[in-house]
């Protein structure tokens, strides 16, 4: 990650840790750190935002200089679609997912989160998504989009992770959202570059 766009993560995930907010970070924030590092501009967060914190986590972004409209809040209430947090001067953006009430996946993704170092010059950590979840958010954004990026993140994860990966429990997620087809494709594609045949 390059480092303005690392001081960008640090300063909303340390307002998220200081006004005590449940978060998970996944896409390819986490899916960098797991597998191969890849540029991006935007941060994908999973939180529970209480309805009192709402307005001090406006509050607090706005004090810092960045961008975000209670428009867009009561959207991502009503839709479930994302709120965004803009850094205007760099386009920096985090995209935060209101998760509550949880769905099963929501609730699974919470249960098995994890910290983890993200810049060691500066022992800075945050809270991510399991690898396995962010394999299956990436599956369910591809079946989505067709991005193939979402593939290939994928695969690199696994190359990098290899056994210590739950595939049980992938198993058991890629049935449940229907992405067989391309878990699949990504399965024969992962087993190639690893010479298994």
């Amino acid at each position: 990650m390059n480092q303005p766009y690392n001081d960008f993560a640090s300063t909303i995930i340390h307002l998220l840790e200081a006004l005590e907010i449940d978060y998970a970070i996944g896409g390819s924030f986490a899916s960098s750190l797991y597998g191969e590092s890849r540029s991006s501009v935007d941060i994908d967060i999973s939180v529970i935002i209480p309805k009192e914190k709402f307005e001090p986590v406006v509050q607090a972004v706005e004090k810092l200089g960045y961008y975000v409209t209670w428009d867009s809040i009561l959207d991502a209430m009503i839709w479930k679609t994302p709120f965004n947090i803009i850094d205007s001067s760099t386009g920096f953006k985090a995209d935060l997912f209101l998760v509550e009430p949880a769905t099963p996946l929501e609730q699974s993704i919470f249960q098995r989160r994890q910290r983890r170092i993200y810049d060691p010059l500066s022992g800075n950590s945050a809270i991510l998504y399991s690898p396995e979840d962010v394999i299956i958010y990436k599956l369910k954004w591809y079946l989505e989009g067709k991005m193939e990026k979402h593939p290939r993140d994928i695969v690199s994860m696994m190359l990098v992770l290899k056994d210590s990966l739950d595939f049980e429990y992938l198993e058991f997620w890629v049935n449940e959202i229907g992405a067989q087809e391309v878990w699949t494709k990504i399965l024969q594609d992962y087993h190639r570059r690893l010479g298994i045949k």
